[in-house]
């Protein structure tokens, strides 16, 4: 029983140096999304306006808090699988444990 708790915590610590390994560094190479097509193509587009030096920091807060949102959301993804894998792992354990005495009794 020992030796599965450990190849379930060395399984569990792969995936999750995976998953930290996927986001951190192949994130960035992923191609970008597709654009979405216009939804009135009538409405014509507003036309910039010059930041000024108030509205920068506005606009750097709102973009980090767009990229903690997005990061946020890829790390519940990342914990739901790490969840799904850990649960399938002892589902795998519970089966590999009944055929074991099963194999026992003969």
């Amino acid at each position: 029983m020992a030796s599965r708790t450990v190849v379930l915590a060395g399984v569990a610590a792969v995936v999750i140096a995976g998953g930290a390994y996927w986001f951190l560094y192949m994130q960035d190479d992923a191609p970008p999304p597709a654009a979405k097509p216009a939804a009135k193509a009538e409405m014509a587009p507003k036309p910039a306006a010059a930041p000024t030096t108030p509205s920068a920091p506005e606009d750097k807060l709102a973009a980090l808090d767009r990229e903690l949102k997005a990061t946020q959301s890829k790390v519940g993804e990342l914990e739901k699988t790490v969840t799904d894998l850990q649960s399938q792992i002892a589902m795998k354990n519970k089966a590999i444990a009944e055929m074991e005495s099963k194999l026992a009794r003969k």
